[in-house]
């Protein structure tokens, strides 16, 4: 592969803990792992000196144990491996087309899923679109416009709610959280704001600072809008001293790296 979707923002959250050394090892064993299309063989020492870092298997180990699965000595990645599948099924799919000539065309009736594509358009002038004698008339009778497809609906909105309850660290008042949350009608495009900011502020000094303890409750967070907060840039900052406890993440799970997305 010569190409893989990455997303920033769900990135940070899952790995805003390493030390500096420890998220360029991921980098690397993740390029190695796409590259390869397949999972990584070998020891940490020997992984280590294959991505140029052999001064420092001990961090690799650790990344290793932390974000990869290990079977007959081999380490699989869950997320990485989903990403492959999908690349080698397009990649089939454009050989076949490519059998047949290209892509199949679209005949003159079926309605374009391109939303760059315009449709012809319908002048108010009698002269260019002829006469409406013919036109039947509009009654009240007429059935209504489905509403439904107006507005996300509301099982769509609160699917979005497990996903920022999983990221957000001071997982308290969840019922509370919940309510606001409802209250925002969050669309995927104001999820992925939301989700910005949160990874901004998770690294923030605000936040870091003794063990987390002036983290707002995620009710208060979300009525103040806080995502929206300037924070001010840090380097080589820790989320939390624990690994993977304060933050509640869970390395394996597809959240909004796909629908937003989440790709690692």
């Amino acid at each position: 592969m010569n190409f893989f979707p990455f997303h920033p923002g769900d990135y940070m959250l899952r790995t805003a803990h390493l030390y500096p050394i420890e998220d360029l090892a991921y980098r690397r064993l993740i390029d190695l792992y796409y590259v390869n299309e397949a999972p990584l063989s070998g020891t940490a020492e020997e992984l280590a000196r294959v991505i140029r870092l052999r001064d420092h298997s001990t961090e690799v180990e650790a990344v290793l144990r932390e974000f990869f699965a290990e079977e007959d000595g081999t380490w699989s990645h869950s997320h990485c491996d989903d990403v492959i599948d999908k690349y080698r099924a397009k990649a089939v799919t454009a050989a076949e087309n490519g059998k047949r000539g290209g892509r199949p065309k679209k005949t003159k009736n079926e309605p374009s899923t391109n939303p760059e594509e315009t449709h012809p358009v319908i002048s108010a002038n009698p002269e260019e679109t002829g006469s409406k004698a013919n036109q039947e008339p509009r009654t009240n009778n007429q059935e209504p416009v489905d509403q439904e497809h107006c507005a996300p609906a509301v099982s769509e909105q609160a699917d979005l709610f497990p996903k920022f309850w999983k990221l957000y660290p001071n997982k308290k008042g969840k019922a509370a959280a919940e309510k606001a949350w409802k209250k925002l009608k969050v669309t995927d495009d104001l999820f992925n704001l939301i989700a910005q900011g949160l990874a901004r502020q998770c690294v923030s000094p605000a936040w870091t600072k003794d063990d987390g303890q002036f983290i707002p409750h995620p009710a208060t967070w979300l009525n103040g809008k806080r995502w929206e907060d300037e924070v001010k840039p840090t380097s080589n900052v820790h989320q939390f001293p624990p690994r993977r406890q304060c933050n509640g993440l869970d390395v394996d799970d597809l959240s909004w790296a796909e629908d937003l997305g989440g790709a690692l």
